[in-house]
C-alpha cells in the first residue's frame, strides 16, 4: 500500500443533490458553491455520480442520451449555453484540493420510479429487450429494475464506451463503477459467467492507464461493492481477481441500503492489506429497515458514526466512503451544511477514538420481503439477525454475534445492552459474554415497555424489592404501527469480557414469566456504548 492518510470519500446520487440542493433552474455559481460545502465540511474525494439507467447526468454525451427526469431539466440552460456542469464541479473540485471521480451506476434498478414520473427508460434499454435480464427471481423488487444483461457484448460494449467518453472528454481523476444493483447476469449463471464482468473491468482498467500516459495524470478505479466477498462472487464480480491484478485502486464494500456494524472489514482489508488496492467501506444514514422508517427517520447520531468509522479502522481501512448521507438532510436538523460536519471527526482515527461511541447492532433488513422473504437484501443473503428463545422449550438458548475493535482500558466507562421484544422483567436469564458468565446482581432491567405506572418498579428476589427501571420511551416506531412489549437488560463492560474482532452473547432462559403473554423472546437489538478517557 503506497498511501497511509485516511480520506474521506463523498458519492452524490444522480437526482438528490439536483432536487434537495441545487435550484431550478442551475446556475453556475451554484455549482461552485455547492463543491464549496463538500471542501469546507472535510471531503478529499467528491463522487458525482453521472450515468445510471442509460442516462447521462450533469452532461450532454454525444452518444448516450441525456436524464429525462424532470430534476436533471434544471441544468439545460447552461448545456444550451455551452457549458457542461460536469466541467465545473470537476474545475471547483480542483481549486478547492479535492479529486473528483465520476460514478457509474452499472446497472440501476430505478426502473418503476422512472415510469411513475412519466418519463419511461432510456431509448437504448427500451428499444433492446433482448438485451434486458428476463426471469427474475420471486420478489417485487427484483421484477421493477428492467436491468441489462451483461453476458451480451453489446451491453459491455455500450458500458465501456459511456466510461471512455467521460475519462478522455473531462478533466476527471477516476472512475467509480456502483455495483449495488439486484442482479448483473440471469439467477444461477453469474458465477460462471465472472469472467465477462472481469474482461470488461481490464478494459476500462487498460484504457484509464492509456489516458493517464495522455495527460501525465495517473486515473484510479474503484468500485462500490456487495457488503461480503461471498455475494460479490456470487453477483458474477470476481473481486479478489481484480484486487490481485491491480484492476482496482480502491474498493468500497457496503450493505446497499444500511450501516452495517457487523460487515467482515477485516476480510476486505486482509484482500487489500499488500496490494495497492485501498479500503474505504461505506457509511450509510441508517442502521436498519427498522431504524430507517421509524417516526422521524432520524439518522446515525455522530457518536453511532464514530462507532462505525473505529471499527471500520480497527480493521484496517484506508478511509470512509460516505453514501445517502443527504437523504434524511432533507428533513432532518441540523440540515447542509451543518450536518456534514461530522466528517472532519471521521478522516482522523485518533479524533474518532476520542469521542464517545454508541454502537449499534440492529436486524439489517428485518421488517423488509421485497427480494421474497423476510430479512433478504438483493443477493438473497438474509440480514436480519435474531436471538430467538422459546418458552415452549426445557432450556432455550441462543446466541448473537457483534463485532467490536476496541481496547476498553483507555474508557471510562462501557455498557452493553441488548433488548428482548416479548420480554418481561421478571423473566431470568443467564447471560453470557465470550464464555464469561455475568452475574444477575450485575444486570440492569427495565419493566415491561406497556407498564402503565412508573412508580414503584421493582421486582422481588431473595426477599427483596429490587428497583426495576421503567423504560421511559423509545425511539418512536412507525407511525400507526403498535408498540410491541418488551424489556431491556444492561450490564457494564470490562476489557477482559470482550475480544477484538467477533464478540458472542449468549443468553438463555433459566425461568419463565408466568404471566408473559409472548411466546417466545426475540433478542434483536444490542447496543454498546463507550466514553473514552
Amino acid at each position: 500500500m503506497t498511501e497511509t492518510a485516511h480520506r474521506i470519500l463523498y458519492v452524490s446520487d444522480p437526482s438528490t443533490i439536483a432536487r434537495t440542493v441545487l435550484p431550478d433552474p442551475v446556475r453556475e455559481a451554484d455549482l461552485r458553491k455547492w463543491v464549496d460545502i463538500l471542501a469546507d465540511s472535510g471531503i478529499d474525494i467528491f463522487n458525482q455520480e453521472v450515468f445510471s439507467q442509460g442516462w447521462t447526468a450533469y452532461w450532454q454525451s454525444e452518444h448516450y442520451e441525456y436524464d429525462q427526469r424532470p430534476q436533471h431539466q434544471r441544468f439545460r440552460p447552461l448545456i444550451e449555453a455551452g457549458t457542461q456542469p460536469l466541467d465545473i464541479l470537476i474545475d471547483q473540485s480542483h481549486r478547492r484540493g479535492m479529486q473528483f471521480i465520476a460514478g457509474f451506476r452499472m446497472n440501476d434498478g430505478h426502473a418503476a420510479h422512472n415510469r411513475k414520473q412519466g418519463v419511461g427508460i432510456a431509448e437504448y434499454i427500451e428499444s433492446n429487450p433482448h438485451l434486458r435480464l428476463h426471469d427474475p427471481r420471486p420478489g417485487q423488487n427484483y421484477q421493477e429494475p428492467e436491468a441489462l444483461d451483461f453476458t451480451h457484448r453489446e451491453v459491455r460494449e455500450f458500458t465501456y464506451g459511456v466510461v471512455e467518453e467521460a475519462a478522455c472528454g473531462f478533466d476527471i481523476d477516476g472512475i467509480e463503477l456502483c455495483f449495488r444493483d439486484t442482479a448483473y447476469f440471469p439467477p444461477h449463471h453469474a458465477a460462471e459467467r465472472a469472467h465477462l464482468m472481469t474482461d470488461l473491468i481490464q478494459n476500462i482498467r487498460t484504457r484509464l492507464n492509456e489516458r493517464g500516459k495522455e495527460t501525465g495524470k495517473k486515473l484510479m478505479l474503484g468500485a462500490r461493492i456487495y457488503a461480503t466477498p461471498a455475494e460479490c462472487a456470487s453477483q458474477g464480480l470476481d473481486i479478489c481477481n481484480w484486487i490481485q491484478n491491480e484492476l482496482l485502486d480502491y474498493i468500497s464494500p457496503q450493505d446497499t441500503m444500511y450501516a452495517d456494524h457487523n460487515l467482515p472489514y477485516s476480510e476486505w482489508s486482509a484482500l487489500t492489506r499488500k496490494t495497492a488496492c485501498l479500503l474505504y467501506p461505506g457509511l450509510l444514514p441508517w442502521n436498519s429497515y427498522r431504524a430507517r422508517y421509524r417516526l422521524g427517520r432520524i439518522p446515525l447520531s455522530h457518536a453511532t458514526c464514530r462507532a462505525l468509522a473505529h471499527t471500520m479502522y480497527g480493521a484496517g481501512a484506508n478511509g470512509v466512503s460516505i453514501y445517502n448521507h443527504f437523504v434524511p438532510s432533507v428533513w432532518q436538523p441540523p440540515f447542509y451544511p451543518q450536518g456534514m460536519q461530522v466528517f472532519h471527526q471521521l478522516r482522523d482515527p485518533e479524533r474518532v477514538a476520542r469521542g464517545e461511541r454508541h454502537y449499534i447492532f440492529d436486524p439489517t433488513w428485518d421488517g423488509f420481503s421485497g427480494f421474497g422473504a423476510n430479512g433478504r437484501r438483493s443477493t438473497g443473503v438474509i440480514n436480519a439477525q435474531q436471538l430467538r428463545l422459546s418458552r415452549n422449550e426445557q432450556h432455550p438458548t441462543g446466541e448473537f454475534r457483534f463485532q467490536l475493535f476496541e481496547n476498553l482500558q483507555h474508557a471510562h466507562c462501557a455498557t452493553l445492552l441488548f433488548r428482548g421484544f416479548g420480554l418481561t422483567g421478571i423473566d431470568e436469564l443467564d447471560v453470557r459474554l465470550n464464555g464469561h458468565t455475568i452475574p444477575d446482581e450485575a444486570i440492569g432491567r427495565t419493566a415491561s415497555s406497556d407498564r402503565v405506572t412508573t412508580v414503584d418498579s421493582t421486582r422481588e428476589k431473595d426477599g427483596r424489592n429490587i428497583p426495576c427501571t421503567a423504560q421511559g420511551g423509545r425511539i418512536e416506531f412507525r407511525a400507526l404501527a403498535e408498540k410491541p412489549v418488551f424489556s431491556t437488560r444492561w450490564f457494564i463492560l470490562s476489557d477482559s469480557l470482550v475480544e477484538r474482532g467477533d464478540n458472542y452473547l449468549s443468553i438463555a432462559l433459566t425461568k419463565s414469566d408466568p404471566e408473559a403473554t409472548s411466546p417466545t423472546i426475540v433478542i434483536d437489538e444490542v447496543e454498546i456504548f463507550v466514553e473514552p478517557q
